[in-house]
């Protein structure tokens, strides 16, 4: 007997092809994200860019929030790795670099909360924040081992970091039609870069976590 065809692509039947499969979808989605606002992506889109059906898809992800979060789930793992693999890290300077260096994690943790975890079940919803704590305690590592502070104090510095990230990845990532208007003066002001903008947050940060202030701000 033939194996049932979806959109072209033959019905993952084991384990080892379903996981093949979802990686597939993830990595189609993701690339699709590099171009288009999360807004702007359909499932659709996403199956499309799979070779796959849409009910296809939905036996994989039963929504766009399910799909990015996984997509969200490998970037963060990836930045951990990245953070593990350096016995010790320069704070803040080369902190900043690693989070630049993973473009699809800061972008993804930008619409984490008025996006991403919209949606979910609450079980769904309590599975993901273990995830973020269980990978947020392993970031905090690396920050423990190159500041000497105690595992609350990485552990909150961290999370002011990801509050700094968020709002700047917003201030320099605009709108397109905000983005043309800033292109002329006086307008222009209000241009910025993501990368220096986060250092010069980062540098805030470090200054306060450093002098034992884990409440300061930038």
């Amino acid at each position: 007997m033939k194996n049932r065809l979806c959109g072209g692509k033959q019905r993952a039947r084991t384990d080892a092809e379903k996981s093949t499969r979802e990686q597939q979808i993830l990595d189609a989605a993701a690339e699709l994200f590099t171009h288009r606002r999360y807004g702007q992506l359909t499932l659709a889109d996403v199956a499309a860019a799979s070779g796959l059906t849409k009910a296809a898809l939905y036996r994989y992800f039963r929504s766009k929030e399910l799909l990015f979060i996984a997509i969200y789930r490998r970037a963060f793992k990836a930045l951990v790795q990245d953070m593990q693999t350096r016995e010790s890290i320069d704070l803040p300077a080369e902190f900043a670099d690693i989070l630049v260096a993973h473009p699809l994690f800061c972008s993804l943790t930008a619409i984490l909360h008025t996006a991403l975890e919209t949606g979910l079940t609450e079980q769904e919803a309590r599975d993901f924040k273990l995830f973020l704590l269980e990978q947020s305690r392993l970031l905090a590592a690396p920050v423990k081992a190159a500041s000497g502070r105690d595992d609350s104090a990485c552990f909150d510095f961290l999370m002011q970091c990801q509050q700094a990230l968020i709002g700047c990845w917003h201030m320099t990532h605009p709108p397109e039609a905000a983005r043309r208007a800033m292109e002329k003066a006086p307008l222009t002001v209000f241009k910025m870069e993501f990368a220096p903008t986060l250092r010069r947050h980062l540098q805030a940060l470090t200054l306060a976590f450093n002098a034992g202030d884990t409440n300061g701000s930038p």
